[in-house]
């Protein structure tokens, strides 16, 4: 394998749609991230609440309260955009309802369970191809978590979509292995500013022009176990 960067920043979502928090560390179990998206909202059509259709979700952010649980993930506590801070509760789920302005279930997966609502294992994009994005837009830099990766990825060469000539092959980070499948498909969501919530429509329009709207890849774990922030990234060479 070929060294093609570092890890710089690791993301989890415990709730699906909502905002996230940063790790330095983190467990990768069989469905990625241990608890990322362990806990989501369906609307009354059984369809997952996702921030494209409702922005507003994106004002809640999401921590786990512990980093473990075999049988169940930790609970979670979710901050709403005044500062109230809730649990997995009937008043939180009352307080999604009356932002979506529809009703919702609440769902808590387990850890046998974890990652049947998301498409693949764990996203990664690249510190290049935000800043050519950030650059085709006039921006200095894009905020990551527009892009809602879970790893970001800083790149030994800075060659904006790089991570393309990853598809097909493994990644090693530290002691996990990953399986690089598909390049991620954008939508509306990564038009909303994840602290202000306002909508920048050229954030879309740019990826659609210049990468297809593609941006990131996605990846299945091979071989579980612990990244941190600084680990080497590798790549399997052709």
């Amino acid at each position: 394998m070929k060294k093609a960067g570092t890890l710089a920043a690791i993301f989890r979502h415990p709730v699906k749609a909502m905002g996230g928090e940063r790790l330095t560390t983190c467990r990768v179990d069989a469905f990625g991230v241990y608890g990322d998206r362990g806990y989501y909202f369906r609307d009354r059509n059984g369809k997952y609440l996702s921030a494209d259709a409702v922005p507003g979700v994106l004002g809640f952010t999401a921590r786990l309260a512990a980093e473990s649980g075999e049988d169940a993930y930790p609970e979670v506590r979710v901050t709403a955009p005044d500062g109230t801070v809730y649990g997995w509760e009937e008043t939180l789920f009352a307080r999604v309802a009356e932002t979506t302005g529809r009703p919702v279930t609440a769902v808590r997966s387990t850890p046998r369970e974890g990652g049947e609502n998301w498409e693949d294992h764990i996203l990664l994009v690249t510190d290049a191809s935000l800043r050519e994005i950030a650059r085709l837009i006039g921006r200095e830099s894009l905020d990551p978590r527009r892009f809602r990766a879970n790893f970001v990825v800083v790149l030994d060469e800075d060659t904006p979509f790089a991570e393309d000539a990853w598809l097909g092959r493994r990644l090693r980070i530290n002691d996990v292995e990953l399986q690089v499948n598909k390049p991620c498909e954008r939508c509306i969501s990564i038009n909303i500013d994840p602290d202000t919530l306002e909508l920048h429509p050229a954030v879309l329009k740019t990826v659609v022009k210049r990468h297809r709207n593609h941006f990131g890849v996605y990846a299945s774990v091979v071989t579980q176990g612990r990244v941190s922030e600084g680990d080497e990234v590798f790549v399997e060479e052709p």
